[in-house]
């Protein structure tokens, strides 16, 4: 049947397969963009006016991917991370998550500072804007980023760890009435532009000196102005269930929708306790809780280096960090801990050990990355617990490492939830050096353990849950499918040839197979990004 449209459009790809978000059987039809906008036509000979004509036999339509788990508002401005995001077919992300966000700093040089090297916690080089104004609310930082010419769409939590900083500094308290009442009336003001409700990274200064008294009395606030929780938990290891337990109740008794980031039982120990954990998001959501699961598809977690040592070492921020490495009284109360079970997410033990834990990027002293910390010790001769603090110390106790506590079958097993959206939780340093390989082939990677290496689902369902499933829970209006009205974002693939060439050894290697990226209705030049 051909169809005829009277108004010609911008662009039309002709002979495609499309896959349009919502998990539907592919059709065969027309993909037409017009001044931004999207027109679905069904139909092989389906034919429309358009000033621009691209031929996609073979070829499939499917809409941007949504990163529904993202840090990449801490690295904005340069070609280098936006390229990890669109050469993978991410148009849309969603950050601010693990308390984190680029918002709200206090006015003043010396305010934004700080700011700075708690962002770069995370981040080891954030690009952070030149106008220190730019992040004291959510309404700047985001004029801030439509200035940019990044085309990749974000859109944020207010993380309370920044939350914190702003109101209270590093300290390790309760807030007083005064302090509360600020950080509240600073989240209400952040969702009213258009934040999406409060982050928390509860294994993060000074995130993690938050109790749940605390956490509630926030999350009201996201209740009142209709927002969203999204938790990193206290514990993600040998008190997972516990952890995770405490976030649904939260989320339940604030009656606020749950985003469960980057669910995992990470420890040898630990693992198939997943089965128990989606037990109890199923029996949550038979209860009417509304809530989302977020996931990444390696055995290989990846955050800062730091955050294996005892969270109250981080009260006076870095610089109290590296003072405490450097004192032998405290080193040595320090190496006790880390190499047993411990109260806190001690990420070393749970990887084995420091064979176990994998230099990713460091922003000063670079000669440890690439390397196992124990592959760095006999390198340098020094004791493995000396070598990790060396690292710290040398990098102002900063630097990202790669944890490998995970195993398959629990990550199979998340990725099976029908609730389970794609999620790269992806950082990314410099280029000279060696990323996670999430960063730049998560979402190839998960196209294909979930159709061909582990049977999950189909084809067009895989392709729901890296778009149309994070725009449904996470309120994306506009994103995550090809409808009539939406955001032109597009994706052009080769199915057949749609795979992840990053890998541990070599984790920017770009995505094959995808042909075309749309975005508003405007082809990216790809070449910019390789």
């Amino acid at each position: 049947m051909s169809l005829c449209y009277n108004a010609a459009m911008d662009i039309l790809i002709r002979h495609v397969t499309i896959m349009d978000g919502s998990g539907e059987p592919a059709y065969a039809g027309a993909v037409g963009m017009e001044r931004g906008k999207l027109r679905l036509f069904r139909g092989a000979e389906a034919s429309v006016p358009a000033a621009r004509v691209i031929d996609g036999t073979g070829l499939t339509a499917v809409p941007g991917f949504i990163d529904a788990h993202s840090h990449g508002d801490l690295t904005m401005r340069g070609v280098y991370a936006t390229a990890s995001k669109i050469t993978q077919g991410i148009t849309t992300q969603v950050a601010g998550h693990c308390g984190v966000s680029m918002y709200p700093c206090a006015p003043g040089a010396e305010a934004f500072s700080r700011f700075s090297r708690f962002v770069s916690g995370i981040a080891p080089y954030p690009e952070m804007p030149d106008d220190p104004a730019a992040c004291e609310s959510a309404g700047r930082f985001s004029q801030w980023m439509e200035g940019l010419s990044n085309p990749v769409r974000t859109y944020t939590f207010t993380g309370l760890g920044s939350l914190r900083l702003w109101a209270m500094g590093y300290e390790n308290r309760r807030p007083d009435s005064t302090e509360l009442s600020r950080m509240q009336s600073m989240l209400r003001r952040c969702i009213r532009e258009g934040s999406l409700g409060l982050s928390t990274g509860l294994v993060y200064a000074p995130c993690c000196y938050a109790d749940n008294e605390e956490i509630l009395a926030l999350l009201r606030v996201v209740h009142e102005e209709g927002g969203m929780y999204a938790t990193h938990p206290r514990n993600e290891a040998d008190h997972v269930i516990e952890a995770r337990r405490e976030s649904l109740r939260l989320a339940k008794e604030a009656d606020v929708p749950l985003c469960v980031s980057h669910l995992k039982a990470a420890g040898r120990d630990n693992w198939g306790k997943t089965e128990t954990l989606l037990q109890d998001i199923d029996r949550a959501l038979d209860e009417g809780m509304s809530l989302c699961i977020d996931c990444y598809p390696y055995m290989a977690g990846n955050t800062a280096l730091n955050v294996s040592i005892p969270p109250r070492y981080f009260a006076e921020g870095l610089p109290g960090l590296v003072a405490a490495l450097q004192s032998p009284v405290e080193r040595e109360r320090i190496r006790g801990e880390l190499q047993r079970k411990s109260d806190y997410d001690n990420y070393i033990y749970n990887s084995g050990g420091f064979s176990g834990t994998y230099v990713s990027s460091c922003p000063v002293f670079h000669d440890a990355e690439g390397m196992f910390l124990s592959e760095y010790a006999e390198k340098t001769g020094m004791d493995p617990f000396d070598a990790y603090c060396d690292i710290l110390i040398r990098n102002g106790g900063l630097g990202l490492g790669i944890y490998f506590h995970m195993c398959e079958e629990d990550v199979s097993r998340i990725f099976a939830h029908p609730l389970c959206a794609v999620s790269t939780d992806g950082l990314v340093g410099l280029p000279t050096e060696n990323p996670h390989p999430r960063s730049f082939g998560t979402m190839p990677r998960a196209y294909r353990l979930l159709t061909e290496e582990r049977h999950i689902c189909t084809p067009e369902e895989a392709i729901r849950r890296m778009s149309g499933l994070a725009a449904e829970k996470l309120r994306l209006r506009g994103k995550g499918f090809l409808r009539d009205g939406y955001d032109a974002d597009v994706l052009l693939l080769d199915l057949n040839e749609f795979t992840d060439n990053a890998s541990y050894a070599c984790g920017s290697a770009r995505t094959g197979g995808i042909r075309r990226v749309f975005v508003g209705g405007k082809e990216l030049q790809m070449e910019v990004y390789q």
